[in-house]
């Protein structure tokens, strides 16, 4: 974990392991629950925005200027199949997610790093994260980083983007997680 503030934040997103994939197809509770039988806990919005603009307080957790390529943030977006991916955890919605995920290895694209050294804070996956922040629908958790096709709408990953268009009960292709430590939210 890499100590940020007065909080620890897992360096890699869940299974936080350097080279391997990241989960995908996680709902926040899922989230919640992986993070608390590792002793953990889910980030905050507000956390999650500080590791990732760092203590310079930055665009991206690299710096104020988008870089192609630099984060896993450049994929062609592949149409996925709402109502097959619905039946999860079915083996036609399992074929179906495993067709459009595209996220790399945790720590593969070794510019995508906070200052902190936080990895993939934007880009690969979608991280869930318990929402600190006021949004429309005012939701209890919120998506933050986006993912491999940039973010909904088409706008580069930055580290203020947040989706907060869906409930945390929601499972999508692109979605996952990563675990905090340290004072109670």
């Amino acid at each position: 974990m890499i100590p940020i503030d007065d909080f620890c934040m897992d360096r890699y997103e869940a299974p936080n392991e350097a080279g391997a994939l990241p989960l995908a197809m996680r709902t926040a509770q899922d989230g919640e629950d992986w993070c608390e039988a590792r002793g953990k806990r889910l980030c905050r919005e507000d956390e999650w925005l500080r590791a990732c603009e760092g203590p310079g307080g930055t665009t991206y957790p690299y710096g104020d200027q988008h870089e192609e390529h630099r984060c896993n943030d450049d994929k062609t977006w592949i149409p996925p199949d709402w109502a097959l991916l619905a039946t999860w955890p079915s083996p036609a919605a399992q074929a179906e997610a495993s067709g459009l995920y595209q996220a790399d290895p945790s720590g593969s694209r070794a510019g995508c790093v906070s200052s902190e050294g936080v990895q993939d804070l934007t880009g690969n996956v979608a991280e869930w994260v318990r929402r600190t922040f006021p949004t429309q629908k005012n939701y209890d958790h919120v998506l933050k980083g986006c993912y491999w096709s940039k973010c909904y709408g088409g706008s580069n990953p930055s580290c203020a983007f947040v989706n907060g268009a869906h409930p945390g009960e929601f499972r999508t292709y692109e979605a996952g997680f990563r675990c905090c430590l340290g004072p109670p939210p």
